[in-house]
């Protein structure tokens, strides 16, 4: 008799869902776009830090994308 592999096996296989991979890429670009408004609207002393949590926020942005892009097109 051949067992059924565990559902967490499968997944590692085969990778996420592009439903997720998208869900993922959303939420970081909503990130970034909060990050960006606290950028915008913060006082000159705190402009610093908001300004590198903005780039890190587009960085996750970026890479959410990436790995989206792969998933659902095959792109390197």
């Amino acid at each position: 008799m051949i067992e059924a592999a565990p559902l967490s096996r499968i997944r590692r296989i085969v990778g996420p869902k592009p439903a997720d991979l998208y869900d993922a890429w959303l939420f970081a670009a909503a990130d970034a776009t909060l990050a960006l408004a606290a950028w915008r609207s913060a006082m000159r002393r705190d402009r610093g830090d908001a300004y590198a949590t903005y780039v890190a926020a587009l960085d996750r942005e970026e890479q959410a994308a990436v790995c989206f892009g792969q998933r659902v097109c095959g792109a390197s």
